[in-house]
C-alpha cells in the first residue's frame, strides 16, 4: 500500500530509528562485501522505498528536501544503503514528473510497484559514463512481439535486491534512437557479474550486468528519441540525483564527525590528564568542521527549495556543479582531515572512521566528474 497519510515527521522519524540499527550492521557487510538484504526489508516495514513523490499536480509531503533528510540519516547508518535509496527515489521522482512518459506502464509502476527497488542502467564498461555523451552499446532489436535487449551495463548498484532495471540502450532502426527500457530484474537472459570489489560504499554490490536475448514487450521502450534531440523536460532524474548525493555524502561526513568527537571526549591521554577535547587547538578543528557541516546543510536546503520551486534550468545545473564539488566530492577531503587528527585510532577498522573516508572517496566517481563540472563553469565565464 502506498502510504499515503505517512507525514515528513513520521517519515524522518523512522529513518532516524533505522539508522541506528544499520549502524550496527554495516561494519559486518563492509568487510563481508555481502549486499543488505535485511536493511532494504526494514526500509520496505517502514514503508521508506514507498513514499510518494510531490509533484506540482499533486503536492505531497515528499519533496527533494524532506527526501535528503531521510537519505542523510540514513546514510548515517551504512552508506551502501543510503546509495542503493538515492537510485531508487531519483528514479521514483522522474516516474512521478513523467520523465519516462504517462502510459499504463509507468503508471502501473508507480502505482503497483512503489516499493519495489529500481535503479536506472546508464554507465558502460566501454563506454563510461553516459555523462559524457555517445551511443550507448545495449541495443534493443525490434521483433514482431516487442523487444529483445542485448549488451553489457555496469555500476549496477543494488542489483541483488532490485526488482525493476531501467535500461539504456539504442534501437537497430535506420536512423537509430535512444530510448529508456523497463525490464524485470527476474528476466532471463539477465546474468551478474560480481565484480563490484572497491575501496567503498562495498555493500552496495556495483557489480555489472549482462543482457542476452531478454525477450521484452512493445511498451517496454519509453520515450524513444533521436540521439542528439532527447525529449524537453528531461531533468528530474538528474537534478534529484545531485540532491541526494550531496545529502548522502553529507551524512557519511556528519557520521565521522560524531564519531571524532565521541573519540577527542573520552580519549584522556596520560601526560595531559584530561580529554582531548579540553585542548583549544582541537575545538578550534571540530568548529571548522561543524560550521562546513551546516554550510552543506545549507546549500542541500537551498538547492532542494528551488528544484522544488523549478527554477530555469541553467540556475539549476549552476546550483548541481556546486552540491557535487562543494559537498559531495569534499566529503573526502573532510574525512581525510579527521583521520589525520584521529592518528592510529581513525585508521583502526575497529572504528567507523576509516570506512567513512573509504565511502566517502566514491564521491568524487560519482557522475558528472569534477573536471567536467570546471570546464563547463570556465566555458560559461569565458563566453
Amino acid at each position: 500500500m502506498v502510504l499515503t497519510r505517512y507525514t515528513a515527521h513520521d517519515a524522518i522519524d523512522a529513518a532516524t530509528h533505522l539508522q541506528a540499527r544499520f549502524a550496527t550492521r554495516a561494519a559486518h557487510h563492509d568487510r563481508t562485501g555481502i549486499f543488505a538484504q535485511e536493511n532494504i526489508d526494514d526500509l520496505r516495514r517502514a514503508g521508506l522505498l514507498s513514499l510518494r513523490i510531490s509533484t506540482p499536480e499533486r503536492p505531497m509531503p515528499f519533496t527533494l528536501g524532506v527526501v535528503q533528510d531521510i537519505v542523510g540519516r540514513i546514510a548515517q547508518g551504512d552508506a551502501s544503503t543510503a546509495l542503493v535509496m538515492v537510485n531508487h527515489y531519483m528514479v521514483r521522482a522522474a516516474i512521478a514528473h513523467h520523465e519516462f512518459g504517462s502510459g499504463v506502464f509507468v503508471r502501473w509502476m508507480e502505482e503497483e510497484q512503489h516499493d519495489r527497488l529500481t535503479n536506472i542502467l546508464l554507465a558502460e564498461p566501454d563506454l563510461g559514463s553516459a555523462s559524457r555523451g555517445g551511443l550507448p552499446g545495449t541495443v534493443a532489436t525490434r521483433t514482431a512481439g516487442g523487444w529483445v535487449l542485448d549488451g553489457r551495463k555496469a555500476y549496477v548498484t543494488g542489483i541483488p535486491g532490485l526488482s525493476w532495471l531501467l535500461v539504456r540502450a539504442r534501437t537497430d532502426e535506420d536512423p537509430v534512437r535512444v530510448g529508456t527500457f523497463m525490464v524485470p530484474a527476474t528476466a532471463e537472459g539477465i546474468h551478474v557479474i560480481e565484480n563490484w570489489d572497491h575501496i567503498g560504499m562495498r555493500a552496495s554490490n556495483s557489480h555489472e550486468v549482462t543482457f542476452t536475448q531478454v525477450v521484452l514487450p512493445p511498451d517496454a521502450a519509453l520515450g524513444l528519441h533521436a540521439p542528439d534531440t532527447p525529449p524537453a523536460g528531461r531533468n528530474i532524474l538528474m537534478l534529484w540525483n545531485t540532491g541526494l548525493l550531496g545529502a548522502l555524502y553529507n551524512g557519511i561526513a556528519t557520521s565521522a564527525l560524531t564519531w571524532f568527537g565521541e573519540f577527542l571526549k573520552n580519549r584522556v591521554p596520560s601526560n595531559l590528564g584530561a580529554p582531548l577535547a579540553t585542548l583549544p587547538a582541537m575545538r578550534d578543528a571540530v568548529g571548522g568542521f561543524a560550521i562546513t557541516l551546516h554550510m552543506n546543510a545549507m546549500l542541500l536546503r537551498l538547492y532542494a527549495a528551488d528544484v522544488t520551486a523549478a527554477r530555469p534550468l541553467p540556475e539549476l545545473n549552476a546550483h548541481a556543479a556546486v552540491i557535487k564539488s562543494r559537498v559531495v566530492d569534499a566529503a573526502a577531503d573532510f574525512t581525510s582531515a579527521l583521520l589525520g587528527l584521529a592518528g592510529n585510532a581513525g585508521l583502526s577498522a575497529h572504528n567507523p572512521l576509516e570506512r567513512a573516508h573509504r565511502d566517502a572517496l566514491c564521491g568524487r566517481i560519482h557522475a558528472p566528474h569534477g573536471e567536467l563540472l570546471r570546464r563547463i563553469a570556465g566555458q560559461r565565464a569565458l563566453s
